[in-house]
This record gives C-alpha cells, structure tokens and sequence, in this order.
C-alpha cells in the first residue's frame, strides 16, 4: 500500500519487488556497462530538498557527485563506492550509509541493489559513516521513556550514526518498545522500519498503519498520536 497524499507520505513493502516502480534510465557518466535505475518517490520538497524515495540499480559502474547530504539503507545487493580521495565502501545488506555532502568518487554495482534514501542539506565531512547490520546491532545508548506518554512506557534507545554541527542530517537507528505517546514531529524526518508494529494517528483523524519494511516521511510540524504494538527498529534521517 502506497499513500503519497497522507499527512506522513509513505510506502509499504518499499524493499519488495511487487511496488510499482518509475523508469529513472540509465545512469549517466558510465564508465562500465549500463547501469539502468527505477524508483519511487515517496517525498519531493522545494528546489528538491528533501526527497525521500526507494531507487533499485542493476550492475555497473559510474562516476558520482552527491551534492547533499544522503541517507541510504540497501536492503539488497552489493556495491562499491570509491571516493576520489581513496576512501572505500563495500555496501552489502542491511547496510546504512551516510555520504556526506560532496562525496564525489565512482560507485560499482556488482548484484542489483536494492535502497531507500532521504536527501538533503547537510555539510561535508572527512570519512562517510557506516552502520553494518542494522537489523539486529545493539542499540548503543539508552535514550530513556517518552516524555509525552499517554499511556505505558515507551522507552527508546539507538545509535546515532551522524549529526551536523549545526544539529541538521542527524542519521541512525531508533528502537522503541510498546506505549501510546503524543507526537510532535520538530524537524522533517524519514523513517525506514525495519521491524515492529505500530500506529500513527494524526490530529485530523488519519490512521497510519506502520509494520515491518514501511518507508515513511514525516513532515515537520505532524502533530497526533503513536502507539507501539510491537518494538519498533527503524533507520531514521533527520533533516
């Protein structure tokens, strides 16, 4: 199920081959083969920032210039990127990689990979940081209860991957365990589930289902409810 006119714009089964994809073409700047793309939009902002969608690439390699901060969780496949100043990245499964703005390199496509992705503003950085096996790593820190619960404990932990100096394209994985708990969204955010249960219900009414493989942008100033049913995991960027 796909709802791109919700409150929160989101994408059910985004790691699925049963989603309906647009043809994105061939990317451009090959220097081997013909690497050919398909996506979704799930979110597209003003001049283009943020967009959030899922994208599927087929083998190949090209040259790449990322001129924003991106977000991406493969949920599929294996790359390579390489960096112009030598820094390497094996992209495998349930990787999460954070590419600073103005990473600029070649990327190769060695199996059909598989993302999902927020772009946005950012800032450069020295290395690019990575999360392995972001279905299952430990959380890293205990971030404490809900401060606005209704009813339970919802108590979150998680790790956070990165954060701008200026507090913007903070990235990581957020774990939150069952409660019902007011929500107000401070700054526009993507989230990819990964596993867990869960319900959003905004201040209009509108219900937002959210289970395992649901990609969803939440918008600043999304105001309601959420109610864990199971412990939520989720890949999350905040812009």
């Amino acid at each position: 199920m796909t709802d791109l006119s919700s409150s929160a714009p989101h994408l059910h089964d985004a790691s699925s081959n049963a989603i309906e994809l647009a043809d994105w073409g061939f990317q451009p700047d090959a220097i081997e083969g013909r690497s050919h793309s398909t996506g979704r939009l799930v979110f597209k902002g003003p001049g283009g920032r943020p967009e959030v969608g899922t994208w599927r690439c087929t083998p190949g390699r090209w040259r790449l210039s990322i001129p924003a901060d991106e977000l991406c969780y493969f949920s599929r496949g294996r790359a390579t990127y390489r960096s112009d100043g030598g820094e390497l990245i094996d992209v495998l499964p349930d990787s999460v990689i954070h590419f600073k703005t103005g990473f600029s390199g070649e990327a190769t496509v060695h199996e059909p990979i598989s993302v999902t992705y927020m772009l946005t503003e950012g800032g450069p950085g020295s290395a690019t940081p990575v999360l392995r096996d972001a279905s299952t790593v430990p959380a890293a820190k205990d971030w404490g209860i809900v401060p606005t619960m209704i009813e339970g404990e919802s108590r979150t932990s998680g790790i956070l991957l990165s954060r701008g100096p200026d507090m913007r394209a903070e990235s990581g994985i957020w774990i939150c365990t069952p409660g019902l708990w007011a929500c107000e969204v401070t700054s526009s955010e993507y989230c990819h589930f990964l596993s867990g249960r869960s319900t959003y219900v905004h201040e209009s009414g509108e219900t937002i289902e959210i289970r395992p493989d649901t990609l969803a942008y939440f918008p600043k100033g999304w105001r309601g409810t959420c109610r864990v049913h199971e412990p939520v995991r989720k890949v999350y960027m905040i812009q």
